[in-house]
Parts: structure tokens; sequence; C-alpha cells
């Protein structure tokens, strides 16, 4: 039975491939590919002489039979546009049905996330990786509050939405430490650490990693905590003002700025 080589991609820079993964590339006879067009450019990049075959998220499942047939009789490398395959990346659906029927070996190698984590400047023992951000407001701070504990939150983000996503951060977590880091590994890269109130409004373009420090997250608000409550309760916002300029010490001005933001 031959083995599922699990191999990573450069996520810019073609220098990054490691040795190992060079090596193996060229002595597989098979190649499992996101998109053959993609993986046709590293083909010709390092001279191989293997069959493509596609592999994507619309015909993952009916190619498990197909893949477990080569495999009785040849090794078989599955990769993935860029980065590590199954991150975000086609590939789970078949380890899964792989698991326990042949030997599956991954390779360490180019990543967004680490890379991006790596030189964020942020500290941090714990992160959540939570893939690409919704597009609605509420599902996205639904997502955040989820994975709060975390001591950074790491993201992919759309250059076309990255800015409507900093104003949901903002108006829900307040001026909250951000990291954008884009075009990692690439003519372009950049890296940029800012409280997300400075990067509205700026033009980033390219593949975005958003990294969110959470500390300020954690921190219990209690102005928010009383409206939540009274919002359960079924009252108006105007209603809710009069609550609690009464029965509070909030200042009518941060209670007004707060619903209207919220």
């Amino acid at each position: 039975m031959g083995k599922l080589f699990v191999i990573p991609t450069p996520i810019g820079n073609l220098e990054d491939f490691t040795l190992r993964s060079i090596r193996i590339l060229k002595e597989v006879k098979f190649l499992l590919c996101e998109d053959t067009k993609v993986s046709g450019k590293i083909k010709k990049h390092l001279d191989l002489d293997v069959k493509m075959i596609s592999l994507h998220k619309f015909n993952e499942k009916s190619r498990v039979e197909e893949v477990l047939t080569l495999l009785k009789e040849n090794d078989v490398a599955l990769v993935s546009d860029a980065g590590t395959p199954t991150i975000s990346d086609p590939g789970q659906l078949l380890i899964e049905e792989l698991k326990g029927k042949v030997n599956i070996i991954p390779l360490p190698g180019p990543n967004a996330i680490t890379t991006s984590l790596s030189a964020s400047g942020l500290k941090f023992d714990s992160f959540s990786f939570i893939g690409f951000f919704d597009k609605e407001e509420a599902k996205i701070i639904k997502k955040i509050k989820k994975h709060q504990n975390s001591d950074v939150i790491v993201a992919y983000e759309s250059p076309n939405r990255i800015n409507k996503t900093l104003s949901y951060i903002y108006n829900n977590f307040g001026d909250v430490t951000i990291v954008v880091a884009r075009e990692i590994t690439k003519i372009y890269e950049e890296i940029v650490k800012d409280n997300v109130s400075n990067l509205f409004n700026k033009e980033f373009r390219g593949e975005i990693v958003l990294i969110i420090e959470t500390k300020d997250i954690k921190k219990e608000d209690p102005l928010r905590k009383h409206i939540e409550s009274l919002r359960e309760e079924g009252m108006t916002d105007k209603s809710i003002i009069n609550y609690l300029t009464k029965n509070t010490s909030f200042k009518k001005n941060d209670i007004y700025n707060f619903l209207k933001n919220n």
C-alpha cells in the first residue's frame, strides 16, 4: 500500500519549499491539486514528472475511491494552492475517509497563520484560528466572543471586506489592538500592528491574515451587560436610556453612543 503525503506549498515565495517536500514531489507519480493550473506552475518550476489530479471542495467526496485505488500501488501527494492542505483548504474529507486505511504522512512547511503570528509583535500563549470571517456582523461578533478566551484570534479576510470587519470589531469591542498581515512572503509583504481605529479606511490589498488581541475584549463591560439584559426584556432604546439615566450612574451620552453603535 502506498503513502499519502500532505505537502504544504509556498504562500508566495517559491524558495519556501523544504528540501524534503521537493524530494517527495519528485518521487511521487500522482499529485492531488486544489487547482491544476496553480499547481502546474509548481510542476514547471520544480520540473516534476507527475500526473496532476484535481481535488477541490466540489469533487473531494467523489475522488475518495479513485485515490484509494491509486494508493494500492503508488505513493500520492496532496497539495493546495498555497500553504498547508486542509487548513481552510480541501483535504479534510479525503483524510477523514482514508484514516486507518493508508499511511498518511504530513510534512511541515509554509503556513500563513503561524508565519503572521511569529512577526505580529503580540504576546500570546494561546491562539484560536477561526478560518474566514463571515460577511454578517452578527456572525463575526458571535465567533469572536466564542473564542475570546484565547490570547489572540486569527482569521483570514478579504481585502474587499476588511474595512467593514474592522468597523464591526470597533463598534462591538472598542479600540482593541489589531494586526493586519498581508501578502506574507511576497514582494509587498506588510505587517501592521495598531489600534483598530487607526486602521479604518486604509487600503489593504492581497491576501490578509487578521489577528485580534483579546485582552481588552475579555474585560467585562458593565454598561454592555445592563443594556443587553434590558434588551432581552424587550425594552426600546429610548426606554433603556431613560431607565439607566434614572437608576444608574452611567452618563446619558455614553448610553446613547453605545446604543447607536451596537
